[in-house]
């Protein structure tokens, strides 16, 4: 009734000026972009629409996982640790200028500079060097060899602006680099028409784009309007003032369905929820230091009830940590069936026949962290949730504070098993693992260029943390939308919405 009340105050306080009436595709974000650079804005907002305005060198498709010539027309593999692209002819940047290799070299050797200070710089110092071989020739090449090369490179961060925006940034009042500030200037499918921090984005069709894998968007205009509130985005949806609303709740979704002129669809999502357990005893004498015990909670919990009737109709029981189509990813590990009366068993040999007490951290999904919790209760386990922040919850982690925690990880949009257990696995201070066996398989596979036995090696790992029982993988996310009915929209498992591949019906 609420939902109602306020679309029907907004049908007489907004006009609707979304829709195809206009060839405008206003989206909704519940999240404050003050930069509208990645490297800077660690949103994932921000990150979906540098695949609008940028261009990478290569291009995965959304549907096949396919690497495609975006940029570059075609590349060779020289040696282990030296790729070589040849560029597209042809391109131009938004403001007219010629794409060739100094773009390239630029903005690459910008991005691996420390004195850029991008965030998340793992995603693009797995560079050593970029060099310029001729005008539309450069080469990429990294310390060790480096497979997912080409997952790295079409990933958001890769976006290439025109060298001199690079070498020309606009200056703090202190005469330093204000890279943060620079203008956007890309040779993508739309350009940046306008940009308030905290506030809107307004995106047009670049009517000059080439022929490419991304196509040339259907659409004209895109503005992305800031809603922090969700009742607010609703009725606006429902009035046609905005085209299109996600980071709603499950259960907001579920009341839109049915309704005349909104389609629901629940998309996947790259998010992956698991318990992270003190394997070694770093936070003092727990009970979960002993690997039957933990062997007890992971038979304990109903993950297919869990994921069916909680997260979402697209959402993936999982049995190893990682996003079922991620180069290298296997769920064909033990994966510990719900089976109540095992757990028991467990916990009696374990001599803890009368039940234990823990305290289970975590920094999102309370709702689904309850429904675990009622699990363990039924087997003799009672746990405490402690809801932090999410900087809480890592610091607790590197202290070696934590008995056990729930969280999740994302990889960055990465669809490659490096981006989620190459980080989280490799004996940093918030890996409860710190199995050196995990990293010495990892550090193999993250440098072994032959795909079979890198995927082996990966299995390897997994089977190592699954018998270690220092992860319990949970469930990938399900990620549900709200929009127009007029509007064709395709959902990507990594959650980035590309609006350049949708029309209006």
């Amino acid at each position: 009734m609420t939902t109602t009340a306020l679309a029907l105050a907004a049908l007489t306080a907004a006009p609707a000026i979304a829709g195809p009436a206009e060839d405008t595709l206003v989206w909704v974000t519940n999240r404050e972009a003050n930069v509208p650079l990645v490297w800077w804005e660690n949103l994932i907002d921000v990150a979906a629409m540098q695949h609008h305005y940028f261009d990478t060198l290569v291009y995965r498709d959304p549907e096949t996982f396919e690497y495609l010539p975006l940029l570059a027309e075609s590349w060779e593999r020289v040696d282990d640790l030296t790729l070589e692209f040849k560029l597209r002819d042809g391109v131009t940047f938004h403001d007219g200028s010629s794409f060739d290799a100094d773009d390239v070299v630029v903005s690459y050797s910008h991005l691996i500079d420390p004195a850029t200070a991008v965030m998340n710089a793992g995603l693009v110092k797995w560079m050593a060097a970029v060099e310029k071989v001729d005008d539309m020739t450069v080469r990429i090449s990294t310390e060790k060899p480096f497979p997912a090369a080409f997952e790295f490179l079409a990933s958001t961060r890769m976006g290439i602006m025109p060298s001199e925006v690079w070498e020309n940034p606009p200056l703090t009042a202190a005469g330093e680099p204000d890279y943060a500030a620079m203008p956007v200037i890309g040779t993508g499918p739309y350009q940046m028409v306008s940009f308030v921090p905290g506030g809107d984005m307004i995106l047009e069709r670049n009517e000059a784009y080439f022929e490419g894998p991304k196509g040339k968007p259907a659409i004209k205009s895109l503005h992305m309007k800031t809603i922090l509130d969700a009742e607010t985005a609703v009725a606006e949806l429902m009035v046609g003032s905005v085209d299109w609303v996600t980071g709603l709740t499950q259960d907001t979704v579920d009341s839109l369905r049915g309704l005349p002129g909104i389609t629901v669809l629940d998309g996947p999502d790259m998010r992956v929820s698991y318990l992270t357990l003190d394997a070694t005893g770093r936070s003092g004498d727990t009970p979960i230091a002993d690997v039957r015990v933990r062997k007890a909670i992971a038979h304990a919990i109903d993950k297919q009830a869990i994921a069916e009737n909680l997260v979402g109709p697209a959402a993936n029981v999982l049995n190893a940590g990682c996003y079922p189509t991620q180069v290298g990813c296997t769920q064909d590990v033990e994966g510990y069936a719900y089976d109540p009366e095992k757990s028991k068993a467990l916990l009696q040999e374990a001599g803890f026949g009368d039940g234990i007490n823990i305290t289970i951290d975590a920094f999102r999904d309370r709702y689904l962290l309850e429904a675990i919790i009622g699990n363990l209760r039924e087997v003799g386990i009672d746990a405490d949730i402690s809801m932090l922040q999410w900087a809480g919850l890592r610091s607790k982690m590197n202290d070696g504070k934590m008995e056990m925690a729930q969280t999740g990880w994302a990889s960055s949009g990465l669809n490659d098993i490096s981006g989620i257990a190459s980080v989280l696995l490799k004996m940093t201070p918030d890996d409860y693992c710190q199995n050196p066996k995990v990293k010495e398989l990892l550090d193999t596979a993250d440098t072994t260029i032959d795909p079979e036995l890198r995927a082996a090696t990966y299995k390897q790992a997994l089977e190592v943390v699954a018998e270690e029982v220092c992860w319990i993988p949970l469930y990938s996310h399900s990620k549900p939308y709200a929009y127009t009915e007029e509007l064709d929209f395709f959902a990507t498992a990594d959650g980035f919405p590309l609006f350049f591949l949708s029309s209006w019906k």
